[in-house]
């Protein structure tokens, strides 16, 4: 289905799927130029443009515009050999039977294809839900860091670290740098001895 014509930038297109048996066929021969409509075909949407019916032969079918979980790439040809691409499509429109209820939207569940069935569960995560007074904390704190303050109930401190590794085990660590370095063993007693053996030394001379 098309909106516009010519193939211009004003044109859109749409993937038409018909839950109903008996019309997706009545549409088929339609367009095969087997079958002819009696009356006329009506597509009308309420004002949110989602939400729609169409008309076939006075019977109303509801209409539910969906987007779909991957784009389609649109192709036509005039020779039945080349191929040339037209469009993308991002959007179905999932017809009905009359008086169903269609799932709510706007998202689709399925792609185009067997493959893509059950699509948006398998291969995309869902939207999450999130409360939007939390996304605008969240966005005030970022904004006070950014600023170079504490957002509330918090506070910053700077600390600087270092990676030491163990050279025992190999393991490493983060440690905070500055530190005070563990005390030097005191060389009290090997001065000592030192001193004892300059006073040997003098000893020996006096002797001499």
């Amino acid at each position: 289905m098309a909106e516009g014509a010519g193939g211009g930038a004003g044109e859109e297109l749409f993937v038409l799927r018909v839950a109903d048996e008996a019309l997706a066929d009545k549409l088929h021969r339609v367009l095969r130029e087997e079958a002819t409509v009696h009356g006329h075909v009506e597509l009308t949407f309420q004002d949110n443009n989602l939400d729609g019916v169409l008309s076939v032969e006075g019977v109303p079918y509801p209409v539910k515009l969906l987007n779909l979980p991957t784009v389609v790439e649109a192709y036509k040809t005039y020779d039945e050999i080349n191929m040339v691409k037209i469009n993308d499509i991002g959007q179905v429109l999932l017809v009905g039977p009359p008086g169903s209820s269609l799932p709510d939207g706007p998202e689709a569940a399925d792609g185009v294809t067997p493959p893509m069935r059950n699509a948006r569960q398998r291969h995309f995560k869902p939207v999450p839900k999130v409360d939007p007074g939390e996304v605008a904390a969240v966005e005030r704190d970022l904004l006070a860091l950014l600023s170079g303050f504490a957002p509330a109930g918090m506070r910053i401190t700077d600390v600087e670290e270092e990676f030491v590794v163990d050279p025992h085990s190999g393991a490493g660590s983060w440690q905070r740098v500055g530190a005070a370095p563990a005390p030097a063993a005191a060389g009290g007693g090997g001065g000592g001895g030192g001193g004892g053996g300059r006073g040997k030394k003098d000893k020996d001379k006096e002797d001499k």
